[in-house]
C-alpha cells in the first residue's frame, strides 16, 4: 500500500514550533542541561527581585501563595481538557521523515533499522502509527514458553516476503535467564545479515543496553526520540490544551504566585523556571514530564469544574476573568519501600530490563523465595511504584526518576538516557 492510499500521520499545527517531535542518532541524545536551567532559575530570580522585590520577596519569606491544605486535585476530565493523552502521530511522522533515506534506497547497506525508546515514551504506539501508514507487516514477539523452550520454530515462521515488516517490541523476545537469550541473539544474527529482509526493530534503552553486554551489535545508524528541553516542552504542554481552553487559561505556582508560561515569546523571554526544571527533573522523557505534570496540576475547593472562581478570590498572577491553575510545588514521587538487602532492586531491576514483566515470570528470573517476591510486588503496588499493564508490572511513570536514581546508586546496569 502506498503513502498516498494513507491518511497522513500527524497534521501539523501551524502554530506548533519546527522539530517538536525529532528522531536522531543515538551518539546526537542531549539530556536537558541542570547548568541551562540554572540559569534561566537566576534570570527569572533577578527580574523578580528587580520588579516586584518588596512585595514577592516578603510574601517567599512568609507563606505561600495557595499551601497544600488548601488546593484539592483535579478531576479526569478537567485533567483531560488541560493536558490530554499524548498523540504519538507526531513522533510517527518525524519517525518517517528520519527513516526517508532508508526507506527510499533501493540497496540499502543496512537491512535492518533500530529505533530505542525509554519508558513511557511511546515506541510500541510510534511504531504501530508508522507500520500502519507504510503497512508494513507487524511481527510478534515470542511467548515465554517459546524463549525459554529456544523455540527457533518462531523464527523459522518469519514470513518469507520482500514486505516491510515492524518488531515493535525487542524488549519482549528475551529473558534474563540461562535459557532466555538463544532466540534473541539468532534473530539479531538474521536481522544483522539481511536474512530477515527489510525492517524495523524497536527496543527499549534498558533492555538494549542489556542486549549490548550480552549480544554487541554495532549500530551507529539507531535511533531515539530527541529529549524534550525547557523549549520544547514548554511548547508541547501548551499544545496539549485545545485552542479555547488555552486562551482562557492562566498557570500559576501555588508557592509563589508567579504565572508558569507555557508558550514562548520572542526570543524566549517567556520561558518559565518551572518548565525547565521539569524538563531536567524528567530528563527529557516526554512521558514522564507529561505525567509530572498532570500530577502537579490544582484547583481551589471553591472552583467550578471549568476552573473559574467565586467572586471575590485572589487570582494571584492572573488577569481579571482569566480562569486559574493552580502547579503544585511538591514533587508528587512515590516512596520505595524500606527493606534490606538487594531483593527490592532486584525486582526493580528486572521489570525495567525487560520493560514489564508478568508475575509468573518473576521467580523463574530473580533468586528470591516466590512468597518473599509475592509480598514485595504488593508493597509496590501499594505505594504506587509499579502498575499492572497489559498483564505485565511495569515502573509507573511517576516512579520512573526515583526507580533509576536508586539502582544508579547501587550500580546496577542502566541506560544510557
Amino acid at each position: 500500500m502506498s503513502m498516498e492510499q494513507n491518511p497522513p500521520l500527524h497534521e501539523p499545527d501551524r502554530e506548533s514550533p519546527p522539530m517538536l517531535w525529532e528522531f536522531v542518532k543515538l551518539a546526537d541524545y542531549r539530556v536537558p542541561s541542570p547548568a541551562r536551567a540554572s540559569a534561566a532559575l537566576e534570570k527569572w530570580t533577578s527580574l523578580r527581585q528587580l520588579f516586584r522585590r518588596d512585595e514577592v520577596d516578603q510574601r517567599d519569606e512568609q507563606a505561600p501563595v495557595k499551601s497544600e491544605d488548601e488546593l484539592r486535585l483535579l478531576s479526569q476530565s478537567r485533567l483531560h481538557d488541560l493536558a490530554r493523552p499524548i498523540d504519538w502521530r507526531g513522533a510517527a511522522a518525524a519517525l518517517d521523515a528520519a527513516l526517508a533515506d532508508w526507506l527510499q534506497a533501493s540497496n540499502a547497506d543496512t537491512a535492518v533499522k533500530f529505533v530505542i525508546g525509554q519508558p513511557h515514551c511511546g515506541h510500541p504506539e510510534i511504531l504501530a502509527h508508522w507500520a500502519a501508514s507504510h503497512d508494513a507487516l507487524r511481527i510478534e514477539a515470542p511467548s515465554s514458553e517459546q524463549i525459554l523452550g529456544d523455540d527457533g520454530r518462531w523464527l523459522e515462521a518469519w514470513p518469507a516476503t520482500d514486505r516491510l515488516w515492524v518488531l515493535a517490541n525487542l524488549e519482549h523476545c528475551y529473558l534474563r535467564h540461562a535459557n532466555g537469550l538463544g532466540l534473541v541473539r539468532r534473530l539479531l544474527e538474521r536481522a544483522a545479515s539481511g536474512a530477515l529482509g527489510r525492517g524495523v526493530i524497536a527496543c527499549d534503552s534498558w533492555a538494549w543496553a542489556y542486549l549490548q553486554e550480552v549480544w554487541p551489535l554495532p549500530q551507529p545508524g539507531a535511533l531515539t526520540l530527541q529529549a524534550f528541553d525547557g523549549q520544547r516542552l514548554s511548547h508541547f504542554l501548551a499544545e496539549l490544551m485545545p485552542c479555547p481552553v488555552r486562551d482562557r487559561l492562566r498557570f500559576c505556582n501555588a508557592r509563589t504566585g508567579n504565572e508558569v508560561h507555557l508558550e514562548l515569546g520572542e526570543n524566549n523571554t517567556a520561558l518559565s523556571p518551572e518548565v525547565n526544571q521539569l524538563a531536567v527533573y524528567s530528563r527529557g522523557n516526554i512521558g514522564c514530564a507529561w505525567n509530572s505534570w498532570r500530577a502537579s496540576l490544582r484547583a481551589t475547593p471553591d472552583q467550578g469544574e471549568d476552573g473559574t472562581e467565586q467572586a471575590g478570590e485572589t487570582q494571584a498572577g492572573a488577569d481579571r476573568g482569566a480562569e486559574i491553575v493552580w502547579v503544585s510545588a511538591v514533587r508528587q514521587e512515590p516512596v520505595l519501600p524500606a527493606e534490606k538487602g538487594e531483593g527490592l532492586a532486584f525486582i526493580l531491576h528486572a521489570l525495567l530490563l525487560h520493560n514489564g514483566l508478568p508475575a509468573t515470570l518473576l521467580p523463574e528470573l530473580l533468586p528470591q523465595p516466590e512468597h518473599r517476591i509475592a509480598s514485595s510486588v504488593l508493597q509496590l503496588q501499594t505505594q504506587g511504584v509499579i502498575a499492572l499493564a497489559d498483564g505485565r508490572w511495569q515502573i509507573s511513570a511517576s516512579a520512573y526518576a526515583v526507580v533509576r536514581e536508586f539502582l544508579r546508586r547501587r550500580g546496577f546496569l542502566r541506560d544510557n538516557f
